[in-house]
């Protein structure tokens, strides 16, 4: 069986997505995918490429592999996931996260929240993301006429507490109410926690967005964080047929060096949505809809979490929500069956399972009503 490796840094949390990406076109084609998770050397390199023999590698690039030197694997087919690409030589194949569309995303959702004050809190590293991040979140701002503070605290100190310390102090400075995007998931937990020390209610007062969707961050923060979550599965489905064409291709590679992923959806979670009143049931009620709206979650259910009559607790929601809890479990259900066909790998049964529909009948006939076209007519144009 022929092999290709795959190097991943144990500490990235996009690793998963990415995988499954190449796994599912590798296994199509028959391909082995030996995953390495110890950093490479050249000797590794040399090692592993004499007891595979494999086609080549895929290198995903990012936490403790983010320096990786490419002239690591020159002597094999490579195609870098993720790498900085002011440090790779010319001739190598990259794919790149479109960093400069996530923060245009992250700005759009918060400026369509209605904020007029706004804030970027970067990675504590060095990160060449996190600048672009920062650059493209601040740019979008300004064209649309609103500045963007930014939280300048020295990143090589390596001290936690002084940098929550700073951290606090530069959230208590910025004009309330105000939205704030950090760098990944890791920063917004960090911005979350030194709000927390301020005193400061969150959405009410701040409101944090992340970005990579890490569900261990995310779901477990207080409140739960909202996050732009990448197509890292489409980043591991390019890396994979980029390697494949380079290596089932004669002579020299004459394709894009470059190819790119985007955003794939805003997951949205209490700490940025701003409710008309604060409603405490209002939230819950959001919290339940966002869990387990494709399990079969009914609308009564929800209604059981107010203390009034299920048309009370329908217009307390609406007027905090603007629409009612009906359609609000249906937009959940509308947005994961969209990510599902979008991606072209699931059949159309199993996708009404995932997103709460007794049958494909039942979802075919909601899809239609919910979007005008049918799923396949969506599935083409998007």
């Amino acid at each position: 069986m022929k092999t290709s490796l795959y190097f991943q840094s144990p500490s990235k949390t996009s690793t998963p997505q990415k995988l499954a990406g190449v796994r599912e076109i590798m296994d199509k084609k028959g391909i082995h995918v030996q995953v390495m998770e110890e950093k490479p050397s050249k000797s590794l390199v040399a090692r592993l490429a004499e007891f595979w023999h494999p086609l080549g590698a895929i290198v995903d690039c990012g936490g403790e592999y983010h320096d990786i030197d490419a002239s690591i694997f020159s002597a094999l087919p490579t195609v870098f996931l993720a790498h900085n690409p002011t440090t790779l030589p010319a001739k190598c194949l990259h794919i790149l996260h479109n960093q400069a569309e996530t923060a245009k995303l992250a700005a759009r959702e918060l400026l369509e929240t209605g904020f007029s004050n706004f804030a970027f809190v970067p990675y504590e590293g060095k990160r060449y993301w996190s600048d672009i991040r920062r650059d493209a979140f601040r740019d979008a701002l300004s064209l649309n006429g609103k500045k963007c503070e930014v939280f300048g605290y020295p990143r090589k100190t390596g001290d936690t507490i002084e940098r929550t310390d700073a951290m606090k102090r530069f959230l208590e400075s910025l004009p309330k109410p105000c939205a704030v995007f950090a760098a990944n998931d890791k920063t917004a937990e960090n911005v979350l926690s030194a709000a927390q020390l301020a005193g400061l209610s969150v959405p009410n007062s701040l409101a944090v967005v992340g970005v990579d969707n890490y569900e261990a961050i995310c779901e477990h923060t207080t409140p739960p964080l909202t996050s732009i979550e990448p197509d890292f599965r489409r980043g591991g489905e390019l890396a994979a047929l980029m390697l494949l064409a380079v290596t089932s291709g004669k002579g020299e590679w004459r394709g894009e060096r470059v190819r790119t992923f985007g955003p794939l959806r805003v997951v949205r979670r209490a700490s940025s949505r701003i409710l008309q009143g604060h409603d405490p049931k209002v939230l819950a009620a959001l919290d339940l809809i966002r869990r387990r709206a494709c399990s079969g979650l009914k609308a009564e259910e929800v209604t059981r979490l107010f203390d009034c009559s299920r048309r009370m607790a329908d217009i307390r929601f609406a007027r905090a929500v603007g629409k009612s809890i009906l359609a609000e479990i249906h937009a959940v259900q509308l947005e994961r069956a969209q990510e599902l066909i979008r991606s072209g790998n699931m059949p159309l049964k199993t996708i009404s399972d995932f997103c709460g529909f007794t049958n494909p009948n039942s979802l075919r006939k909601f899809f239609r009503r919910e979007t005008g076209m049918s799923m396949s007519a969506w599935r083409r144009r998007n």
